[in-house]
């Protein structure tokens, strides 16, 4: 449950401070190299969280054929390892999720 909570931690703090950078930012003095470093600690932030969600996926699918093979006897530590990697798999749609509906509305807005 700490990988999570690190997970869960290291993502909200790196697009809070993305949108920090961002709202620092004076209206009349956007620059556009400033709004590329916003955009890439956002994507980098993506890139991390989709990582460690495939890591926590592949112990789980490890785990699975460990149990199966014999080499891991214990069901509740099995259980455990699926249940992070169902957390952080639900946790990384629902960002995929919001990202896509503020997309959205951004989208629709009137200029």
């Amino acid at each position: 449950m700490e990988n999570i909570a690190a997970l869960y931690n290291g993502s909200v703090d790196s697009l809070r401070e993305a949108f920090l950078a961002g709202r620092m930012q004076n209206d009349n003095e956007t620059k556009i190299s400033d709004e590329a470093g916003t955009f890439d600690t956002i994507y980098k932030s993506a890139i991390g969280l989709i990582e460690s969600t495939n890591k926590y996926v592949q112990d789980a699918q490890q785990a699975e054929i460990d149990f199966a093979l014999g080499n891991l006897t214990s069901t509740h530590e099995l259980g455990v390892i699926q249940q992070k990697a169902n957390i952080s798999l639900q946790y990384t749609v629902a960002i995929r999720d919001k990202l896509v509906e503020a997309y959205k509305e951004i989208m629709n807005m009137q200029i």
